[in-house]
């Protein structure tokens, strides 16, 4: 042999042919076919390892062969094979040595050779066979990566839109450095896509598989994670279980789809999916993606590991900044003009951010609709449930659905997006400018003050229970009052009677009136600014404890 064997530019040439391929067939022909032509063998194939590498399929032979499989042996380095086991039964097939084909200590393939003419191996025929199955190895590696995501598309324009939405979520997830935003991203973007409610995610953590996200309200045993986690399929379908006890379990929870999560071919996590909102079947898209998406959140939580320390030290400043953000963008930025009255609004954040919420929405020419809302909590997920809220009511809104049915839907969103220890107090009614009428539910929130000319309050209780707490409520029951020139109608948030000061002594009901009936001859902004100083004024030094939410609406 010559010192010409090892040639630096056909190895570079080699690489770049089969990097370019993401088929595996090709990539491990080309790299067997090379090797038997530098090294001039007549008989080489490649062995593939089963999951749990207890036995060896050959895939590709060169030369004629009767083995299909064969028992599975440990192999490092290029060596010379043993006498026992599946090596012997290479042997005796005339097979001499072996090498792996490795990617960060996983192995993905074992080389087998037969004897050269020259019957030994040269140390730079072993340095050669070494460099070509690093190359090998690592297109082998970049081809099943890409695989991971194609595997299911059968047509090549839904292939591109699968890649390309998951390139964009790889780029949403890499700008997030704390485990909890990559869990809320991707609770978003499951729910989003596959419209979904229900789902777990469990990760591998020293042999023992963790919940995530509890979202199932189900305790799935580790038997059955670990049953989950082996599951072999070629194409993703739907999950199918082994036997009828894991059957009855997931028909009674309503488990319609298990994915693995995987890095570098090893399952790290389970992904556990519950049945769509509105009872549909999952389509290979919906599957695909949830496989892709879990992989993806997966690596995108493996390297937030790495700078949780950090990142735990500033995870309250930016909860707060993001709810804050979150929140300033449920309320609408300019309130809609309604002939022949005065709208006006405000809500102020507290420092601890919570969830309150006020909209105007302008349903036709005669009719507007008024909502307020209060979460309960603070925080985060406050205003993470009260967009959810938000977003209902802004849906559902144009379907012109009697108040207590459209309070009833919202309900029913937020009693299956969120956990027992989450409710909404929420009020909302329609004013119609023909006939001066306001209809309305009240879900458990402060009665709103009608103040009339005469100075007379009338309370808007009329309606049921808050959100949230049951999936099917008692029927919400409709309120209606009739506007009188000079009405002044206020609706506000606990954090406006609740505001404390340094003598915890509250603001109260009886003030928010009093200060209501002081001002009720100014425009509705002027009524909401000398609000806001009264309650302020009040607290003095206190820190604010809540949210300050209020609105008005004034019939000219």
């Amino acid at each position: 042999m010559t010192s010409s064997l090892i040639n630096l530019e056909s190895l570079l040439e080699l690489s770049a042919r089969l990097n370019e391929s993401s088929d595996e067939d090709f990539i491990l022909n080309s790299a067997l076919l090379t090797l038997m032509g530098k090294l001039r063998i007549v008989r080489a194939s490649i062995l593939l390892p089963n999951s749990e590498q207890t036995e060896f399929t050959v895939i590709l032979a060169k030369g004629r062969t009767s083995i299909s499989s064969l028992e599975y042996f440990e192999v490092k380095v290029f060596r010379e094979l043993a006498n026992a086991g599946g090596e012997g039964v290479l042997r005796e097939n005339k097979y001499h040595f072996v090498m792996p084909l490795c990617h960060q200590n996983n192995l993905l393939a074992v080389i087998c050779l037969g004897k050269p003419f020259g019957l030994e191996f040269s140390d730079e025929e072993q340095h050669y066979a070494s460099l070509v199955s690093v190359v090998a190895a690592n297109a082998l590696q970049n081809a099943r990566s890409i695989q991971s995501l194609l595997r299911s598309k059968t047509q090549i324009e839904q292939r591109n839109q699968l890649v390309t939405a998951m390139f964009e979520m790889s780029r949403e997830f890499s700008t997030l450095l704390s485990r909890e935003q990559i869990i809320k991203l991707f609770s978003y973007r499951l729910m989003g896509q596959t419209m979904v409610s229900r789902f777990s995610m469990f990760i591998l953590k020293d042999g023992v598989f963790e919940q995530i996200i509890h979202r199932l309200n189900v305790d799935i045993p580790q038997e059955y994670l670990w049953e989950f986690a082996g599951i072999q399929q070629s194409n993703i379908t739907q999950y199918i279980p082994s036997s009828d006890e894991i059957k009855e379990f997931t028909t009674k929870n309503n488990i319609n789809v298990v994915s693995q999560m995987m890095i570098q071919g090893e399952v790290k996590g389970v992904l556990v999916v519950g049945k769509k909102l509105h009872g549909g079947l999952f389509l290979r898209d919906d599957i695909s993606f949830i496989e892709a998406l879990g992989n993806t959140a997966l690596s995108a939580l493996e390297n937030a590991r790495l700078f949780q320390e950090e990142i735990n030290k500033k995870r309250l400043e930016t909860e707060i900044n993001l709810a804050h953000e979150i929140q300033m963008k449920l309320l609408p930025a300019n309130i809609p003009h309604f002939e022949g009255y005065d709208l006006a609004a405000v809500s102020i954040s507290s420092k601890q951010v919570g969830g309150d919420y006020y909209d105007f929405i302008r349903l036709s020419e005669v009719e507007m609709l008024v909502a307020i809302a209060d979460v309960s909590g603070k925080g985060m997920p406050a205003s993470l449930l009260m967009a959810n809220v938000q977003a209902a009511l802004r849906a559902l809104a144009p379907l012109r659905l009697e108040l207590p049915e459209l309070t009833e839907r919202i309900n029913s969103i937020v009693y299956q997006n969120t956990g027992a220890d989450k409710f909404i107090t929420f009020f909302c009614g329609i004013i119609n400018n023909e006939d001066s009428t306001f209809r309305y539910v009240n879900a458990g929130h402060n009665p709103p003050i009608l103040l009339r000319k005469d100075n007379s309050i009338i309370e808007l209780r009329e309606g049921g229970i808050i959100l949230g707490i049951l999936d099917f409520t008692p029927p919400y029951k409709q309120g209606k009052i009739t506007f009188e020139n000079d009405d002044v109608l206020l609706l506000y948030t606990d954090g406006v009677s609740e505001a404390m000061n340094l003598q915890n002594v509250e603001f109260s009901e009886e003030s928010t009136a009093m200060t209501l009936r002081e001002f009720k001859s100014e425009s509705a902004n002027e009524i909401v600014k000398n609000f806001i100083k009264t309650v302020q004024s009040h607290a003095g030094d206190a820190p604010q404890s809540d949210d300050i939410t209020l609105a008005v609406v004034k019939r000219c």
